[in-house]
């Protein structure tokens, strides 16, 4: 199921919980970072899970803001997931120079990507202020 993987940490740690308290028994608390860091998808059952533990609903995780119909995708989150997948891919792999250097295009060009999606969003919406809050010239 599609989430917002920024909203499962605010959740837990607004709510004091470890990961491994988040997950209990039902999850590791490895998944619940890759939850986390948008490299993993939860199933009802564990969205459900997580939504009682923290104590906010299922939209929460699920919607930009209460109420609002379900994001069909993240596409920054995505972009920037797969681009985590291919390294760690490429790590597992026995690549020549050439190879190694494709793959790294790859994945610089998908961060790029993400980051061109989420400041053309951001104008958009008219905020000038980057990801991290600071305002942008």
């Amino acid at each position: 199921m599609p989430i917002i993987p920024g909203r499962v940490r605010e959740a837990r740690t607004e709510r004091g919980l470890s990961l491994a308290g988040l997950a209990g028994s039902e999850v590791s608390r490895a998944f619940i970072h890759q939850l986390e860091q948008g490299l993993a998808r939860p199933s009802a059952q564990v969205l459900e899970m997580i939504a009682r533990r923290t104590g906010k609903s299922v939209s929460y995780f699920t919607t930009g803001t209460e109420g609002q119909e379900p994001s069909r995708f993240d596409v920054v989150g995505d972009l920037v997931a797969m681009s985590k997948r291919i390294e760690r891919l490429a790590g597992t792999l026995d690549l020549n120079e050439v190879n190694r250097e494709a793959f790294r295009i790859v994945v610089n060009n998908l961060r790029h990507g993400a980051r061109l999606i989420a400041a053309a969003r951001r104008a958009d919406e008219g905020s000038f202020e980057d990801a991290n809050g600071h305002l942008e010239p």
